[in-house]
């Protein structure tokens, strides 16, 4: 629905001689803008528009004109910040009792009875599609609660979707934001697929080619033609998971590809387009990569147009029932029992949203009914990976194995870690156990993990900066 409301608007923009449309909701905030350029995100710090006919619409007790839609055609009618815009024409439709609809022209003298139907159907949908958002996200898991943070995020999450700018996510493990990133495609309205790249699971030699794709013989071993993430993503959303990870060689083409919509595949001397709109996430501190030169300043501002960032759970602790309760189904049925609240609420959740999902799957599982409060302390320790020697060694033989099988480090091991179901410690303990076996030399383990040669620096990178050195 978004995207085909966003069509019209363009239509109208092109036919209409409409010289700026914007949605802004009763606090004052602009939503959605497009057309003549503006400035500020709120109607109090903005500029461009007509502010004294907005206040008319954001206060209750003023009366709308014209069944709700308040309409001028004549100049003389304009306030003088109108005027010296040059606006000819305007009109401001309602889209539900919290948001705004704002149209003006330049050109046209005035809009026409069926110019101002077509407009209260755009209003109409644009209501309609704004309260199916607010109550889906009522819904989700990752971002429900009644916490002011998190309806902070409701609100971004609604207002981004509207948007084609790239979105930057900001956030520790586990608060969520592949979901997030999710929703924000889902009501874009786009019609493409929604692709997800884990970057610290691409080798640095093999990034360009994974995103953009290469041609048949565009290096030794492209066999093929291959499509990129690119190409998959056409007309939906590419969402770039840890973009720290995107090796430095590679940023200034991701700059250039968001600016422009256009790239190479690797091999092919045309350029090509694509409709792709960028999501990207991470949980590092990007101004201290860019000061250590590991990531770029103008690819930074570029993705931060549109920034969300996401507070861990141990700040928003009024949000973690409301949690449990839309996941109640994992508890299968159990009772929640003395102490089971409290030893929740109390706990710090290093692992955010996804260490309460699954600490709830154990107690489902393995804890009595009512799940008590000493019940729920166990399963939290468990969800810390305290396993025994037994169980450890022989996940560690299976990674082995898979290893003399032809796999390498990166596909059995780190991805698994990259996709968080093996935590730091289970990846170092994997390690230390090489490093022993290959007497203590790194070079010799990165050979017996299949890593090439090529990969050794991004290798060593990686241990020091995960903190999963075996030697240390």
């Amino acid at each position: 629905m978004f995207e085909s409301i966003k069509t019209k608007i363009w239509e109208l923009l092109k036919e209409k001689e409409v010289s700026l449309a914007m949605l802004y909701n009763r606090k004052g905030e602009i939503l959605w803008h497009r057309g003549r350029e503006i400035s500020g995100k709120t109607i109090a710090a903005g500029e461009g528009f007509s502010k004294s006919f907005i206040d008319k619409t954001r206060h209750p007790t003023d009366t709308v004109e014209e069944e709700n839609v308040l309409v001028t055609s004549e100049m003389v009618d304009l306030s003088r910040s109108a005027a010296v815009l040059h606006i000819k024409s305007l009109i401001i439709q309602p889209v539900g009792r919290h948001f705004f609809l704002y149209i003006d022209s330049g050109a046209k003298e005035s809009f026409s009875a069926a110019d101002r139907e077509v407009f209260k159907v755009i209003g109409s949908l644009l209501g309609e599609m704004i309260n199916q958002v607010i109550k889906n996200e009522s819904d989700v898991g990752g971002i429900n609660g009644s916490s002011e943070e998190i309806g902070k995020i409701r609100d971004l999450v609604l207002k981004y979707s509207l948007e084609e700018e790239p979105v930057l996510l900001l956030g520790e493990t586990g608060v969520g934001k592949n979901h997030i990133a999710g929703l924000i495609h889902l009501y874009s309205g786009r019609k493409g697929k929604f692709i997800i790249v884990n970057t610290p699971a691409i080798p640095n030699n093999l990034f360009e080619s994974e995103v953009f794709g290469h041609k048949k013989g565009a290096f030794t071993d492209a066999r093929a033609d291959k499509k990129g993430f690119v190409d998959e993503a056409e007309g939906g959303t590419l969402f770039l998971d840890e973009i720290a990870e995107i090796p430095f060689s590679f940023q200034a083409k991701l700059l250039r590809f968001i600016e422009s919509k256009r790239y190479q595949v690797l091999g092919d001397p045309r350029e090509k387009k694509a409709d792709v709109r960028i999501i990207a996430a991470t949980n590092q501190n990007l101004r201290q990569a860019i000061e250590q030169k590991q990531f770029r300043e103008d690819l930074y501002f570029r993705l931060q147009v549109l920034e969300v960032e996401i507070p861990p759970l141990r700040k928003r602790p009024d949000d973690i029932m409301e949690l449990v309760r839309s996941h109640r189904d994992l508890l299968k049925g159990k009772q929640m029992g003395r102490g089971f609240r409290e030893t929740l609420e109390s706990y710090h959740w290093p692992g955010n949203v996804r260490e309460l999902i699954t600490v709830m799957r154990r107690v489902g599982i393995h804890a009595d009914d009512p799940v008590t409060g000493e019940d729920t302390r166990e399963m939290i320790d468990q969800s810390h990976y305290k396993k025994d020697s037994r169980e450890a060694n022989s996940q560690n033989e299976g990674f082995w194995d898979e290893i003399a099988g032809g796999k390498t480090f990166w596909d059995c091991v780190w991805v698994l870690f990259i996709k968080r179901e093996l935590n730091k410690n289970q990846v170092k303990q994997f390690l230390v156990e090489g490093f022993q076996k290959y007497n203590y030399s790194l070079k010799k383990l990165s050979l017996a993990l299949n890593i090439k040669d090529s990969e050794f620096k991004r290798f060593i990178a990686a241990l020091h900066k995960y903190d999963i050195h075996p030697g240390k």
